[in-house]
């Protein structure tokens, strides 16, 4: 039997709202959308190395999809057209079953979960916004303002050092937030709802699991 707390799913990103809790206090929360998904993969420690299972999810038309991954649902049982496709590891053999629908009743009784995926775009950005680095003086002629700084030293190393924070692509990062409270589990509309900001834009997936750490 698989430890719960290495359960895991994919929910969609609905939005963010207000809850009120049983004190009267109002709550921001973001609602996640379990979408329809289902085991489409069981993998062994004596056959693969580790234990895991995966999931088929966001279904297309079947003339999107390629070949292998038609014939591999088919000849597992799948009849849906699952074109993505997440792993989780597990300590111990997996209990679910190839062709087992996953819903929000995975994480009943659940009180916090890392939630995993991709940060918002924000393009080319410069050191001020992308490292929160400080501004220079606006006034009395300087010529400074938003600009990097100083990046090395003229003798040695007398080179730009790695890692120097420095203007860049920003965002599109895989980054996991870890211990977000769960406010509420509707396994009838299979939706959560997550104390505070979640990664990502509306609409994009993320991978729920819960917590690993423990406040």
């Amino acid at each position: 039997m698989a430890n719960h707390s290495e359960q895991g799913l994919i929910a969609r990103k609905v939005g963010m709202t207000r809850m009120t809790d049983a004190k009267g206090n109002v709550i921001p929360v973001t609602l996640l959308q379990v979408e329809e998904q289902k085991v489409t993969k069981v993998l062994t420690e004596e056959r693969d190395g580790y234990n895991a299972y995966q999931i088929g999810f966001f279904p297309k038309a079947e003339k999107n999809l390629n070949k292998s991954d038609i014939t591999r649902l088919r000849k597992t049982g799948v009849q849906e057209n699952f074109s993505n496709f997440r792993e989780f590891r597990t300590s111990k053999p997996v209990a679910h079953e190839v062709g087992a629908t996953i819903g929000a009743s995975l994480l009943e009784g659940v009180t916090s979960v890392d939630v995993s995926g991709e940060t918002k775009g924000r393009g080319f950005q410069g050191a001020i916004k992308r490292h929160g680095s400080r501004i220079g003086r606006m006034t009395h002629g300087s010529m400074y303002h938003r600009r990097t700084g100083s990046l090395g030293s003229n003798t040695t190393p007398g080179r730009v050092v790695k890692n120097k924070k420095m203007p860049g692509h920003m965002g599109t990062e895989r980054i996991t937030m870890q211990n977000l409270k769960v406010v509420d589990v509707d396994t009838a509309n299979n939706l959560l709802a997550v104390k505070g900001s979640v990664p990502g834009g509306t609409h994009v997936f993320l991978e729920i699991r819960p917590s690993i750490k423990t406040r």
